[in-house]
């Protein structure tokens, strides 16, 4: 298979041509979609595994035959005479084999940034703490509403690596991106990139809320003045960050209208460009409620525009779109009593803006896997406006102490009991919300195993008529 590169100089260049020697770390969809890649290129590729054989989860894509597996760990003579070492976004950047090898002169790079320098076609880019995956579908649904041609994938679902071959047929590559993703750039920059907000996330990950900060800004570093940086004008760190790139800056924003930029005004979603204002539609007749899903129709108005989407496709977009599973779905009712999935709300931000929408008093289950960052955002909100909260999981001790005294507070210890209480809690004018602001891998394997266990707990209850 030949490969085109997008930096014709690119060293990499020479060790796929020579069939070098390549490690790939991580055994995902994103490290078997770069093994595979690298392999049909010719070069010698081996995977290192942490998880033991009979423990991995399968990615659900097949394996070149010629690909080998190390399983069990990520020890150091699998990484000694590499030629290159690639990382899967879900391993820690900063494991000590990475660094001994960096001291050795082996490059060390990520599946998003070898898509990167295998694809000539320009990039949109997408990250921040919450709304990523909304917003980028909307840029898609837009794009393609407005005729381009557009691959969509990257921490959505679908590698990077994947788009290299037929790439040729495409106009942009559409790219959520997280900030684990980020931390193993070396030359990407995208034609288009958005920072949509920042809240405490992954730090169970990142020693400080400055590093993980740090690893999302790294998405406008690279950028030159013929790029354009996307950006929440109502976030002053996503602001801040923004005020240090070379791009061209276009914000986004619920509060005020600018000279340019997309504006929530006077009921109806502005585009202002060029000292020009199109008025794109009325923020009432998007189906997505809540602040939260308005700034990501924002987010992905500004992004299409700039990718040369016309307003009217834009509109005919947001007023299309019913939201993606387990992102505020609301899967029924019980007694008159909605029920909403927010599986995917996996931190603090996400909940806080989730339950900040919400219409009525809430009946609220938490808890998960802690990821260290601080409750504190939510204990006003939920004084305010949880009638009961449910509490679950590896979390729910730190929680419990966070939220002492908020409201009526009960334990319980699986998902399926969580949905049981909230139902016996449940009155007319409440609504149920499962917004764990956690990640799910104390009792499941993604947020998607874990939503559709909601889903299913919810369903028999309602079918139950309680």
């Amino acid at each position: 298979m030949t490969l085109a590169w997008r930096d014709r100089d690119d060293p990499l260049k020479r060790v796929v041509a020579k069939g070098g020697k390549v490690l790939v770390v991580g055994l995902g969809r994103s490290g078997v979609c770069a093994a595979n890649l690298l392999a049909l290129a010719g070069c010698e590729v081996v995977i290192s595994e942490k998880k033991e054989r009979e423990k991995a989860c399968d990615p659900g894509i097949p394996l070149e035959p010629e690909v080998r597996i190390h399983w069990g760990g990520h020890p150091w003579n699998l990484f000694e005479g590499k030629d290159l070492i690639v990382v899967s976004p879900g391993v820690p950047a900063d494991l000590e084999p990475f660094e001994r090898a960096r001291g050795k002169g082996i490059p060390v790079i990520g599946e998003m940034e070898l898509a990167f320098r295998l694809t000539t076609v320009p990039w949109v880019a997408v990250t921040g703490s919450n709304g990523k995956s909304t917003t980028v579908t909307l840029v898609d649904m837009m794009a393609k509403k407005g005729g381009l041609k557009v691959a969509t994938g990257g921490n959505l679902g679908t590698p990077a690596t994947s788009f290299v071959q037929g790439q040729d047929e495409l106009e942009y590559l559409v790219a959520e991106v997280s900030s684990f993703q980020l931390e193993t750039v070396e030359t990407f920059h995208p034609f288009i990139a958005a920072l949509l907000n920042l809240s405490p996330d992954h730090l169970d990950r990142y020693p400080g809320m400055a590093e993980y900060v740090h690893a999302k800004a790294r998405i406008f570093s690279l950028m030159g003045p013929g790029d354009t940086a996307i950006f929440n004008a109502d976030d002053p760190e996503t602001a801040a960050i923004a005020g240090g790139t070379s791009a061209g800056r276009f914000p986004f924003s619920r509060f005020f209208l600018g000279k340019s930029g997309v504006f929530a005004d006077q009921g109806w979603i502005r585009i202002r460009d060029q000292g020009e204002t199109r008025s794109v539609l009325k923020i009432s007749s998007i189906p997505l409620k809540g602040t939260h899903n308005l700034e990501n129709s924002l987010a992905a108005a500004a992004i299409a525009w700039k990718m040369g989407v016309s307003a009217e496709a834009i509109s005919s977009a947001l007023c299309a779109f019913r939201g993606l599973e387990h992102r505020m779905e609301l899967v029924g009712h019980v007694r008159g009593v909605p029920v909403y999935n927010d599986s995917k709300g996996t931190n603090v931000g996400a909940t806080f803006r989730s339950l900040e929408g919400m219409g009525g008093q809430v009946i609220l289950i938490l808890g998960g896997k802690d990821k260290g960052a601080p409750y504190d955002p939510l204990v006003e909100p939920i004084r305010r406006k949880v009638e009961v909260l449910i509490l679950l999981g590896e979390a729910a001790d730190r929680m419990e102490e966070a939220f002492r005294g908020t409201t009526k507070i009960l334990r319980v210890k699986t998902l399926d009991d969580a949905v049981r209480e909230a139902v016996k809690e449940a009155r007319h004018g409440c609504e149920i919300l499962f917004s764990p602001a956690c990640s799910s891998f104390d009792m499941f394997t993604n947020f998607e195993e874990r939503g559709r266990a909601f889903k299913e707990a919810a369903a028999r209850y309602m079918e139950m008529g309680e």
